[in-house]
């Protein structure tokens, strides 16, 4: 009988359910261009930061083939851009995501993966 009042609380703590916190996700707070390689998601948000005002041009481009999927415009300020990138009409692969100035200088180059 004495075994089976230490076993019993033994058993008991056992079987309790563990208690896991949800961390939630926090928005990319560095730049996209600081990191060699990201995977990105279809309607994901990041931050891009300028070093001047201007308009800009983003592209992607297929790594291996180079073909260009998209052109688009910005208007950038000075600081920190926050953009938002939509992949779901694009091929699953690995693009060169590049940011151009209005005389068509490379600004800032990075590799993302869909």
């Amino acid at each position: 009988m004495k075994k089976l009042i230490y076993i019993l609380p033994l058993i008991l703590w056992g079987c309790t359910h563990e208690i896991i916190e949800d961390v939630p996700q926090t928005e990319m707070e560095m730049d996209i261009f600081e990191v060699q390689n990201t995977i990105v998601d279809d309607g994901e948000t990041f931050k891009v930061n300028f070093d001047s005002n201007g308009e800009y041009r983003l592209s992607l481009v297929d790594e291996f083939t180079n073909i260009t999927y998209t052109n688009e415009k910005l208007n950038a300020k000075v600081g920190s851009n926050i953009l938002t990138i939509y992949t779901k009409a694009l091929p699953k692969g690995s693009y060169k995501f590049i940011i151009k100035d209005n005389k068509n200088n490379i600004v800032k180059q990075t590799k993302i993966k869909l």
